[in-house]
């Protein structure tokens, strides 16, 4: 069943405050579109749709739009660049079009708006960018010339939470006064989405192959005489395909003095999938999820309110699905169309199998869903053969033992390798205790073959440690020593239970409590958390708990679309979806996900997918946080 309802009666109103953005209000009168409203304000439309999404569809008469204080890029760029005008022809794309001129395609968008909104046409005129050739001589040095032909000297740039004049001056290699140069306005304040000209990331120039200057996600090598493709993909572990995507001149060959951008791997470097997404034919997407629509008679208001209200699973489901819905209209400000088919299984096998054949799902890009781990395993199973691939929104127990199967949620196994990883970095001298009830024992084990002189106290079977226990291994006299213990257990019993014994030798003793497993049961009214701060308490998430930027920024967005702030259902659905659509934008012909194998990340989930031995794929990415005084949680890995 195709479903389409509002979101706006599923949530509550949670007022939230714009004070720390230097933002304006505007109230769309008739006439108004978002160019003119653009021009008035001298920003830009992207920047007005990254604030508004819902205006993607349209605005009315009545509606209040956020506009941003934002730098317009000049109709003259600084020093020399010049355009060339192109006319689109029949069957050719935006990415051909780049190609054929060698410039980014993000720069044949700025240059010219109206494709931020609308397809390429035949006929279309682009203004192409170009530097100078005076320009060209003047940056020149021994790199080749025909490098540095097409690029534009300056760019826009969005400032990000922590952003500092220091900070950005030397990643872009330029000095203070320089950069108040060309942004005469900038006083001393750095608000987060104010807009900045920056030079052009010259790839090419010295400057931009020194360390100091490169961005954290990439850096430029000059190919070497005898050097190929596969000794390079060998030297950087990164695969050929990826090379490809990152360089799409080097489809023409691969030749000596060539500068190939490459991505910093070291211990999987977080990627920004907007900056090289290639493919921008329309996504077709399915959404699986039961919102059991069947069940409820939507002519009677009353009914739908109390079906929403009375099922956790329908309201977690319409969250994830108002999360997605944001993916997909964020999607469009990248020049991404997704045609998306909502569906909903209302909790059945049989229902799944039948909107399979129904839909034809073996012709769609990818799909998300269904909930249920049955549901998972029954869709994945059918769709098999046709390769299209399945992403498991949110169990965590489904095995991934279908070749299309993506377990989005980190296994177990994942959080355990990301806690001992992280303590493994810490060589100071402490003493290890281990609490592990016979279910951890696995965790256990792997702690002691780190740790072999760790102290390992053994719980009785009714998960029960005594105070006496805990005196043994800590002694009583009071100690500077670092200790180092871990709780691993689901049992919030012996959780109860061992807390309070290790608060009350915090007081005299240096005590950091670590588990690779934290449970509901920490959340549970029996364990406080000025407890676990004083433990100064380590954990390993699969979401960022803590509050970023980036997050309070997606809850304004949120706010302005449902009126309510998101769930992490909500977040999740968006982070998700978005990582699916910037991971279908780079597939080419012949290609699939899974040659694209790249960390990301979003509002509060990261994605880094790996084949298991059962030939599904997991997702392998997660968070070690702390709790900090005040009883914040801090992000620490």
């Amino acid at each position: 069943m195709k479903i389409r309802f509002s979101l706006l009666a599923l949530i509550c109103v949670v007022q939230l405050t714009f004070a720390q953005f230097n933002y304006r209000n505007h109230t769309v009168v008739s006439g108004d579109d978002v160019y003119s409203i653009a021009k008035e304000y001298e920003t830009t439309p992207e920047a007005i749709y990254e604030l508004n999404p819902m205006a993607i569809d349209g605005i009315q008469p009545g509606t209040i739009l956020l506009i941003p204080h934002v730098v317009k890029a000049p109709n003259k760029f600084v020093e020399g660049v010049v355009f060339k005008k192109h006319k689109t022809k029949s069957k050719e794309t935006l990415y051909s079009i780049a190609r054929k001129y060698n410039v980014e395609l993000d720069n044949i968008k700025m240059y010219n708006d109206f494709l931020y909104d609308e397809p390429l046409r035949k006929g279309d005129i682009l203004k192409i960018p170009f530097a100078s050739k005076s320009v060209v001589k003047k940056i020149g040095s021994e790199k080749p010339k025909d490098t540095l032909k097409n690029k534009p000297l300056t760019k826009v740039y969005t400032l990000q939470p922590k952003d500092t004049k220091y900070g950005i001056a030397r990643r872009f290699g330029i000095t203070i006064p320089e950069l108040e140069k060309l942004n005469p306005n900038l006083g001393e304040d750095f608000p987060i989405g104010y807009q900045l000209l920056l030079p052009y990331e010259e790839e090419f120039s010295e400057s931009s192959i020194n360390t100091d200057t490169q961005s954290e996600e990439f850096h430029y090598y000059e190919v070497l005489p005898k050097e190929t493709l596969y000794s390079l993909s060998k030297r950087y572990g990164v695969s050929i395909d990826s090379l490809g995507v990152l360089n799409p001149n080097i489809k023409e060959g691969l030749k000596s003095g060539m500068i190939l951008k490459l991505p910093n791997i070291k211990g999987a470097s977080v990627m920004d999938l907007t900056k090289i997404t290639n493919n921008f034919s329309v996504k077709k997407i399915a959404l699986m999820l039961p919102f059991n629509a069947n069940a409820v008679d939507f002519d009677d208001d009353e009914k739908v309110q109390e079906h929403i209200s009375k099922s956790k699973v329908v309201r977690l489901t319409l969250d994830f699905y108002s999360g997605a819905l944001m993916a997909v209209k964020e999607a469009k400000s990248h020049g991404i169309s997704v045609d998306l088919e909502v569906l909903d299984t209302e909790k059945s096998e049989f229902k799944v199998a039948s909107l399979i054949e129904e839909n034809n799902l073996t012709t769609y890009d990818a799909v998300i869903g269904p909930l249920y781990k049955k549901n998972v395993e029954v869709a994945s199973k059918k769709l098999t053969e046709s390769g299209t691939p399945i992403f498991s929104p949110i169990s965590s127990k489904v095995e991934a033992h279908y070749n299309n199967l993506y377990q989005t949620l980190p296994p177990n196994i994942a959080l355990q390798e990301k806690m001992l990883s992280f303590v493994k970095k810490d060589t100071l001298d402490k003493k290890i205790v281990i609490i592990a009830d016979e279910a951890s024992k696995d965790i256990k084990n792997k702690l002691i073959a780190i740790y072999p002189k760790a102290k390992v106290i053994i719980p009785t079977k009714n998960s029960f440690v005594s105070e006496e226990d805990i005196i043994e291994v800590f002694g009583e006299e009071p100690s500077e020593d670092k200790h180092w213990v871990f709780l691993e257990t689901k049992s919030l019993g012996l959780i109860s239970n061992v807390i309070p014994f290790l608060n009350a030798r915090a007081e005299t003793h240096n005590i950091t409590l670590f588990t690779s497993n934290k449970t509901g049961a920490y959340d549970s009214e029996s364990i406080q958390n000025k407890h676990l701060t004083k433990l100064n308490f380590h954990y390993v998430s699969v979401i960022d708990e803590s509050e970023s930027g980036r997050k309070k920024l997606f809850e304004k967005k949120y706010f302005l679309n449902y009126k309510a702030k998101p769930s992490k259902y909500a977040i999740r659905g968006y982070d998700l979806t978005k990582d699916l659509i910037l991971r279908l934008a780079l597939v080419q012909e012949e290609k699939s996900i899974q040659d694209y194998p790249y960390l990301t990340e979003y509002i509060e989930n990261k994605f880094y997918y790996k084949k298991n031995e059962k030939g599904g794929f997991e997702n392998h990415s997660c968070y070690i946080l702390k709790y900090t005084e005040g009883l914040f949680i801090k992000l620490v890995e």
